[in-house]
């Protein structure tokens, strides 16, 4: 399906794109929370993704690239505002029960984690992105993803007061 992409399908484009579209709009919504923004990096992507499929060679797998492409639209958007990655604002109003508190206890610690933490918590859990195609996407190795992963479960282990 990719070489009738690469030879101007657009139908072919439209299938293969809405395999992953679902997955790469929530990744962005984990990086920006204005829809209207949301949606204008994504249509930015989608644009880039056609743009350059010629340039695709298989050195990675295609959601790997595409997550590159997506990724990078979304540094440009905060670039193009002067503005710094936000931490994820977790606080919402609720009517306090057990769950509710429960989850509120786990977004706090979420939030308390750095970026680079959180992002690649959404890229294993939400994107369902592999190690491997984790340390493709962000440039390092696998044993540093698995290495930061441990490191993030004590962080929260110890946050949450959880016990083994």
């Amino acid at each position: 399906m990719i070489e009738r992409v690469k030879k101007g399908d657009r139908d072919s484009f439209e299938q293969l794109i809405n395999q992953y579209s679902k997955n790469l709009c929530n990744y962005i919504k984990f990086r920006v929370k204005n829809d209207a923004d949301v949606n204008d990096i994504l249509q930015d992507a989608m644009l880039s993704i056609w743009q350059s499929i010629a340039t695709y060679e298989y050195g990675s797998s295609f959601k790997t690239w595409i997550f590159s492409i997506t990724r990078r639209r979304i540094a440009d958007f905060y670039r193009s505002r002067h503005d710094v990655l936000p931490l994820a604002d977790y606080e919402e109003s609720f009517e306090i029960n057990d769950e509710i508190e429960e989850r509120i206890d786990i977004d706090r610690a979420l939030s308390r984690l750095s970026d680079k933490d959180n992002e690649l918590l959404h890229l294993i859990f939400q994107a369902q992105l592999s190690y491997h195609e984790i340390s493709e996407l962000i440039g390092i190795p696998v044993g540093t993803i698995k290495s930061r992963m441990s490191g993030i479960k004590a962080k929260l282990k110890k946050m949450l007061s959880w016990e083994e």
